[in-house]
């Protein structure tokens, strides 16, 4: 059934903070990528190591990757007009010179922890008001903070916290575990099944997750300011493309290079007192 769009879904966008769009990838130009998808995994583990998740951005790699199913991909009219009736005009949602292809590791699970994109670039210490001020300023500005993962294979890698998105501060339980736990210690001494039940309870442990199932060719677009991991199995095939929603048109707050670099410095002169 091809895809149509309804206008509930903005509703569920702004309030849940993230969209699936199902089957919004015909199933054409999904075999065409599906090509490039298995040829990306094996440049992802060749240059980056077995156990890499991603290769990014696609144009870098234009000598062994076929870039027009990604431009035919980015020019995809069901999706231009999805995203134009779910955020308005001037936003785009395919870049090549942005995307990456998300892969499955070979040897071990492996997953990324739970965050918030923005949060997580500044160090927890750094983490001062006027970082939240700077962040306040764009939480709910829709130009910022919409990504993508559009699945080429099914899979169930992403988990997220509906709601989440709508406020800056954390609820009891809520706690930032990427980059700060090193699963990788806590881990070394399991087996690939232990390690596989580890991260699942993780995953489900943390308050109000939810795990996002995406079919073949289902497109997510999400708020990646609210709560949100991805949990990755070497038995289970994964080519999926990761991108943002970029907006064109008067630009939102900038600074944020120089706000996060300035909150490490005062991290750092604290420490020193």
């Amino acid at each position: 059934m091809p895809f149509k769009f309804h206008d509930s879904m903005i509703n569920d966008y702004l309030t849940r903070g993230y969209l699936v769009l199902r089957g919004i990838v015909p199933p054409a130009l999904l075999r065409d990528l599906r090509v490039e998808a298995e040829k990306a995994r094996e440049l992802a583990h060749e240059i980056n190591g077995r156990q890499t998740q991603r290769i990014q951005p696609v144009s870098k790699f234009a000598d062994r990757l076929n870039q027009k199913p990604f431009q035919d991909y980015c020019e995809l009219p069901e999706l231009k007009e999805a995203i134009a009736s779910l955020l308005g005009p001037n936003y785009t949602h395919g870049h090549v010179d942005i995307m990456g292809i998300l892969v499955d590791p070979l040897d071990e699970p492996w997953t990324c922890g739970w965050h918030r994109d923005g949060v997580v670039e500044v160090p927890p210490d750094a983490y001062d008001d006027e970082v939240k001020a700077y962040l306040a300023d764009i939480w709910h500005d829709l130009r910022c903070y919409n990504q993508v993962n559009c699945a080429l294979y099914a899979e169930s890698c992403f988990w997220y916290v509906p709601g989440s998105h709508l406020r800056q501060f954390d609820l009891p339980g809520e706690r930032q575990t990427r980059q700060v736990e090193n699963f990788a210690q806590q881990t070394e001494k399991m087996s690939n099944a232990e390690k596989e039940r580890y991260y699942l309870a993780h995953c489900e442990s943390f308050p109000g997750a939810v795990q996002v199932h995406l079919g073949p060719g289902d497109y997510v677009v999400y708020r990646n300011l609210a709560w949100h991991m991805g949990n990755y199995i070497p038995h289970q095939r994964r080519a999926t493309i990761h991108d943002v929603v970029k907006y064109h048109g008067p630009s939102p707050k900038t600074g944020w290079v120089d706000t996060k670099k300035a909150a490490v410095e005062r991290m750092n002169a604290r420490k020193a007192d």
